[in-house]
Order: C-alpha cells, then sequence, then structure tokens
C-alpha cells in the first residue's frame, strides 16, 4: 500500500507533464473599405508604420479592467503579421478607394505626399460592459519635406466573443473606423478632433 501512493502521485504527474497546453491561435486581419470617388491628386506613398512598445510584435495585447495602466500579452494569441504591418497595408487599401496613384512600404516611390503613422494602441480593453478592440494612431502627411497635415484617428468596437474570430473581426472594425476616418478627413482636407 505505501508503494502504491507514490507510484500514483508519479503517475498523475507525469500525466500532467505530458498533457499539451493551450493550442496557439493565430489571428488574419482582412479590414474592407468602401469605394468613393477616386481622385487623381494627389498622389501617396505610405512609409513602414511604427509602433510603440508591446504593440510591436506578434503576440495579442490586451489591458485589464483591474490593472488599466498594465498592457498584458496573451500567452496562446498571435496575430499573423505585426499590427503595424496590418495598419500600413489598410492605409495603403483605404487610400486607394479615394485617391488614384498610392504606393505602400513595400514600393517606396516618388509621391506628392508621404504617410506617416505610428501606432499608439492596438489592444483589447476590458471594462465593466465588455471587452473592445482599441485602435489608434498618430499620422502627419509629408509634402516638400515639410508636415502638410497632422491628426489622430481610432476606432473602439466591441468584441463579440472570447475566440480568435471575433477577436480579430473587432480589430477588423476598429481598424476600419480609423483608417476610414483618416481617408475622409485627407479626402476632405480636414483634420477631425478624434475622440480618443
Amino acid at each position: 500500500m505505501r508503494l502504491v501512493a507514490p507510484l500514483l502521485l508519479l503517475w498523475l504527474a507525469g500525466c500532467a507533464a505530458l498533457k499539451g497546453g493551450d493550442t496557439p491561435v493565430t489571428m488574419r486581419l482582412s479590414p474592407r473599405f468602401a469605394a468613393g470617388v477616386v481622385a487623381a491628386s494627389p498622389s501617396f506613398a505610405v512609409s513602414p508604420v511604427q509602433a510603440r512598445g508591446a504593440i510591436g510584435g506578434l503576440r495579442y495585447a490586451y489591458v485589464d479592467a483591474d490593472a488599466p495602466g498594465e498592457i498584458r500579452q496573451a500567452a496562446t494569441l498571435f496575430w499573423e503579421e505585426p499590427p503595424a504591418d496590418s495598419l500600413a497595408r489598410a492605409l495603403v487599401v483605404g487610400l486607394r478607394t479615394r485617391f488614384a496613384s498610392v504606393t505602400g512600404p513595400n514600393l517606396p516611390l516618388a509621391a506628392d505626399r508621404r504617410v506617416v503613422a505610428v501606432l499608439d494602441r492596438f489592444e483589447e480593453v476590458s471594462e465593466a460592459g465588455g471587452a473592445k478592440a482599441v485602435v489608434a494612431f498618430d499620422v502627419t502627411q509629408v509634402a516638400g519635406g515639410k508636415a502638410v497635415w497632422a491628426g489622430r484617428a481610432c476606432g473602439t468596437v466591441p468584441v463579440s466573443g472570447a475566440s480568435g474570430t471575433a477577436r480579430a473581426a473587432a480589430f477588423d472594425r476598429a481598424i476600419e473606423q480609423a483608417v476610414g476616418s483618416f481617408v475622409q478627413d485627407v479626402a476632405a482636407g480636414t483634420v477631425s478632433a478624434a475622440a480618443c
């Protein structure tokens, strides 16, 4: 009997050690933008987007309501590409809905205006009412070596579930909001005050 108890404990410990952990989930972003009236000029070149801190990597970032000053990273949730690359791609696609000539970081051609963005927030924020996907970035348009337009864009969308698919969908919508408001301002020649 005395021999059975240690063997049972060793067997349980072995089972726990061999049990697989949570399966990693890689999420893909695919924001979409409605086509608008396309202007022939000016032309745009989107620079590589810079990202602040923890949001620059592939791991999913979140902020818990109990610790709003801490950006945490999920152990098993990952983005297919860094959020800064997703934003650069979204800026190119969004601008192309309103302007005929737009190139991205992979094709840095000469253009009338260069778009320089810094991704400030790309995180899930939990609050009493539920979780939200938050995307915010500062953006500057440069022409002739001078800043001709500067502003901030953001999007906030509720996260409808805990799955990777639900989270990615919320971030798609948040990117669409943020980039859509930026593109609308560029097309109108205005700078809106972002509420973020």
